[in-house]
């Protein structure tokens, strides 16, 4: 009788050990939308890649803005039904004469409207969501990346705005990130 439930158990793990597989940042980079891509319950940052977008970077758009983002690593967040390693971005962003314009410094990691997905099939560039003005179109997909590889105190970050049609704001509202421009920030 003891040795069945020890088969049983042993069997039923390795039931759950199919299904609940933790793949990597790398190994999801290089899933195509025509590849079978493995199916997994946690997305682990095995490599450390994440890491070097940690911490606080500083940088000033061409029109004054100023951005101030602080980027922390995530393990084991839950979202879309998965465990991810991500990053959670908080953004504290001031018009050319210091008027704050945005500011996410305080929000928790459960409220912060900028997080993470995952990198591009080189490696180079980590995708993130940033939601903020809903209303006025103020979301999309920000790309941050190193444009040389050798320098990991300069920071590229690239706001792709969602494409929807907003018919209830302003036509004077701007995204508090520019789209489709880059951004040049220094790390702290």
């Amino acid at each position: 009788m003891m040795k069945n439930k020890i088969i049983y158990t042993l069997f039923m793990l390795g039931i759950l050990s199919c299904k609940a597989q933790t793949i990597s940042l790398d190994q999801l980079s290089q899933c195509k939308p025509t590849k079978n891509c493995p199916d997994y319950v946690y997305l682990k940052d095995t490599n450390n890649r994440l890491n070097k977008f940690v911490g606080t970077w500083k940088g000033t758009y061409s029109d004054g803005r100023s951005y101030e983002l602080h980027f922390t690593k995530k393990e084991n967040d839950y979202t879309f039904g998965k465990y991810w390693d991500v990053l959670k971005g908080r953004l504290l962003i001031k018009s050319s004469t210091g008027q704050e314009l945005l500011n996410t410094l305080s929000v928790t990691d459960d409220n912060t409207s900028f997080s993470g997905f995952y990198f591009d099939e080189n490696l180079k560039k980590y995708q993130l969501y940033y939601s903020g003005n809903a209303d006025c179109n103020d979301k999309g997909y920000v790309y941050v990346s190193f444009p040389d590889p050798t320098n990991l105190t300069q920071m590229e970050l690239v706001f792709v705005q969602d494409r929807d049609i907003i018919a209830s704001c302003s036509n004077a509202y701007k995204t508090v990130m520019p789209s489709g421009k880059k951004i040049i920030l220094t790390k702290q």
